[in-house]
């Protein structure tokens, strides 16, 4: 999974602090990926309560202007 926190709904939220990604890499300059085989370990860490959750959510593409200055949905 590629996550790039700039393109999160929890950016500079008080929800990213208490990110996985954030708690793990503080938070990063750039995109991160975590690989599929991590996925296990790191919900068994969640689990334990010893780090956070991703809370990595996609940000909704915005709306395209039109010409005449309305938005249309994608």
């Amino acid at each position: 999974m590629k996550i790039d926190c700039t393109n999160c709904e929890m950016y500079q939220s008080e929800h990213c602090d208490d990110c996985l990604v954030t708690v793990l890499l503080h938070p990063p300059a750039s995109e991160v990926e975590i690989e599929d085989d991590l996925d296990s370990p790191l919900e068994a860490l969640t689990s334990a309560g010893l780090v956070p959750v991703l809370k990595f959510r996609p940000r909704a593409p915005s709306p395209q202007v039109t010409e005449a200055g309305s938005a249309e949905t994608g």
